[in-house]
Order: C-alpha cells, then sequence, then structure tokens
C-alpha cells in the first residue's frame, strides 16, 4: 500500500510540474509574438575597399536607417577580426533617422590575400542581428 501512495503522488508531482513548464513555455511564446520589432536600411552593406598594402588603412562609414514606426536599439556591434575598430554612437533611433557606423581596418602582414570580414549588428530587429561586410585584397608589396 505505502508503494501504491509513492508511485500515486510521484505521478501526481511529475504531472505537475509538466502541466506548469507547458504554461511557462506558453506565457513565453505569447510575450515574443506581443514584442514589436523595428525594422531597418542599410546603405552599401558590403564594402569591397580593393587592392590595398600592408600597414595600410581603410576608413569607411556605414549608414544604417530605422524604417519602422518602432525605436531602433542597437546594443552592440561586433567584428570577427580584431583588424577593425568599430565606433557609433548608442541610441535608439527614432523613424527616418540616420546612424553613422565608423569601420577602421588595419592590414597586418598576418592577414595577406583575400579578406572578407563581417560586422553583426545586434538589435531589435527580427532576426536578431544585421550583417554588414568588408572585404578586399592585401598585398605584401605596395601597389
Amino acid at each position: 500500500m505505502a508503494k501504491l501512495i509513492f508511485k500515486v503522488t510521484f505521478l501526481v508531482i511529475i504531472f505537475s510540474t509538466i502541466h506548469s513548464c507547458k504554461k511557462e513555455t506558453k506565457e513565453i511564446e505569447e510575450e515574443f509574438k506581443e514584442q514589436i520589432y523595428s525594422e531597418l536600411s542599410i546603405e552599401n552593406q558590403d564594402y569591397d575597399f580593393g587592392l590595398i598594402s600592408v600597414n595600410d588603412t581603410v576608413l569607411y562609414t556605414y549608414h544604417i536607417k530605422n524604417i519602422s514606426e518602432e525605436p531602433l536599439k542597437i546594443t552592440r556591434i561586433i567584428s570577427n577580426c580584431d583588424c577593425i575598430e568599430i565606433n557609433f554612437d548608442k541610441q535608439s533611433l527614432q523613424k527616418n533617422q540616420i546612424l553613422d557606423i565608423s569601420a577602421k581596418f588595419i592590414a597586418t602582414k598576418d592577414i595577406i590575400g583575400s579578406v572578407n570580414n563581417f560586422l553583426l549588428i545586434e538589435c531589435n530587429i527580427k532576426k536578431g542581428v544585421a550583417v554588414l561586410s568588408m572585404s578586399g585584397y592585401i598585398s605584401e608589396t605596395k601597389k
């Protein structure tokens, strides 16, 4: 009899835990459905700087525009390479406002040849991130 009571108690605990988890999952799904995302447009998202030499520096400015009613909030911007310095004003962009993102690429002897670097913009768009690219070719000798 004690084993039966134990088994019933155990099953009640299991089923109540499963029910609770399903309820929490539904609440989280509803929260995400209600979230309003922003939209952006990017002028020249893929920048090709062409042929440069070791120790050359490339400066380029990307222009990000909020094209939605919801404020665009950029959390951070990261690069896949330490060779790129990124500067931008951390702010929320209202509809039709433009943010300039400055990227400085420094060619070193460690990265000779074809390069293709990415900058990830973490923000409140549906995908969660927008991708910028900076590519070109680095020569060992001066052009």
